[in-house]
């Protein structure tokens, strides 16, 4: 049904039109673009690993001196992730993911040339900081497409792309090194990130709400509202959105407005969901061979395998889940039943099919609690300051998972795997507390929800 064409002296709300529209070609293809870089963050994070062997030969370095690049790389993801939100919010979201597909690319190749162990933990510090700086900008416009009744859905699903680049990267890359040497997971790893940076300059739209919150491209904006609703006459109506402009800058309104409490307790679960997935994808190799599992490393590889897919589906649910349930229910219900399943596979690890059931259960609970988590981030944080919230959300997960695991590390010396997961299922069950928090002091989780249901009747109408 054609939308009727508006005058000079109307104003269209944007955000209202997008909430009345259905998901269209125009915003698929936009979710799709952002989807393949997700995919790719997931393929490169899988990169270093498989090929760290091969490196370790070249460079003459002690194997177990690699933690120190696996943490470079996500020390660089969380600084990255911190970063580009803010800028994102100030200079536009396509552009900064434009920059950081660029950078991680770029770094990605030269990764191949290293040839000092310097030069290696630098280019994926620098490779890091570009994977995680472009997860806040592709979040933030596609969540700023998509009606508000469905962007925790969205969001959430495209956040599940990163999970599928793992399980792709894992088969890729091996088939990779196999075939053509360690060098060429870095070569395609490089340079399929820079093509894509190409597509994403011509083909993708920056953010509609965000060139009228800036003023940034009057002719722009219209040109994207002609694609989203071709019977508007953009060009005669005044455009709008319904957010304001921050008068100070991005981080700091993290904090303003009655915020600070529901941005504070919110990094919990993202912290904590994050850390406890990187603890059972690092450690459960380890033990398997604890438990005196035979050929522990091809058992951890399947179970890992089993995790992943745990995760995947997790993450591809959890913002329906938000949307159906409400933002308390689901990420409780995940980081509680997480919890429990992360103490059951202290108890499972001496039985390969019984260890990879527990761990695709916790990849699924805990999956469904940080992604959920992101879900939450996009709904509660206006389109000003979106990308930032997303951006120091996503980073505060990305600091659990270089933190959690030197916990486990440092527990592993001084008692064994069992007890070891209880602290992790112990941190767990604290982010139910913090989300309990979250929802009885500030009432942002329960408006999140009244924004999606408004959004619904919105559009029925």
């Amino acid at each position: 049904m054609p939308v009727p064409e508006r005058n000079a002296s109307e104003t269209l709300d944007v955000t209202a039109l997008i909430d009345r529209s259905k998901l269209g070609a125009f915003q698929l293809r936009i979710g799709g673009l952002c989807a393949l870089v997700a995919l790719l963050d997931g393929v490169d994070t899988t990169s270093i690993a498989i090929a760290a062997r091969a490196i370790s030969d070249k460079l003459d370095v002690p194997l177990s001196n690699f933690g120190l690049i696996f943490s470079a790389g996500t020390l660089g993801a969380t600084l990255g992730a911190m970063a580009f939100g803010p800028l994102a919010d100030r200079f536009g979201r396509k552009r900064l993911l434009v920059v950081a597909t660029v950078m991680f690319g770029a770094f990605t190749l030269l990764t191949a040339e290293a040839d000092t162990f310097a030069r290696l933990m630098a280019c994926r510090l620098l490779a890091g900081i570009g994977l995680g700086g472009a997860t806040p900008c592709f979040l933030a416009l596609v969540s700023e497409y998509v009606p508000s009744r469905v962007r925790g859905t969205v969001v959430a699903a495209l956040w599940a792309a990163f999970p599928l680049g793992i399980m792709v990267g894992g088969f890729f890359n091996s088939y990779l090194v196999a075939t053509f040497g360690w060098q060429s997971i870095f070569h395609v790893g490089g340079a399929l990130p820079m093509l894509v940076a190409v597509i994403l300059a011509l083909a993708l739209p920056e953010s509609l709400q965000f060139l009228i919150l800036r003023h940034a491209d009057t002719a722009k904006a219209t040109a994207i509202v002609s694609r989203l609703a071709p019977g508007v006459t953009g060009a005669a109506a005044r455009l709008s959105v319904a957010s304001h402009q921050p008068a100070a800058v991005p981080v700091k309104q993290l904090f303003a407005e009655g915020r600070a409490t529901s941005t504070l307790l919110l990094w919990v679960p993202f912290f904590t969901s994050f850390g406890v997935l990187a603890v059972v994808v690092f450690y459960t190799p380890t033990l398997l061979r604890t438990a005196g599992i035979p050929a522990a490393v091809s058992a951890g590889a399947l179970v890992n395998g089993f995790h992943g897919l745990g995760a995947l589906l997790g993450m591809a649910v959890a913002g329906h889940l938000v949307e159906r349930y409400g933002p308390s229910m689901t990420l409780s219900a995940g980081l509680l039943i997480g919890a429990i399943c992360t103490v059951l596979l202290g108890f499972s690890v001496g039985t390969v099919a019984l260890a990879a059931m527990a761990t695709a259960l916790v990849g699924l609970f805990v999956g469904i609690a940080g992604s959920g988590s992101i879900a939450v981030a996009a709904l509660i944080y206006p389109t000003a300051i979106r990308a930032t919230g997303i951006g120091w959300g996503v980073g505060m997960g990305r600091a659990g998972q270089v933190v959690a695991p030197l916990i486990a590390a440092r527990l592993l010396t001084q008692t064994d795997g069992q007890h070891m997961l209880l602290v992790m299922a112990a941190m767990l069950i604290t982010s139910v507390v913090a989300v309990f928090l979250l929802g009885r002091s500030t009432g942002q989780i329960r408006l999140a929800r009244a924004v999606a249901v408004a959004g619904h009747d919105t559009a029925s109408r």
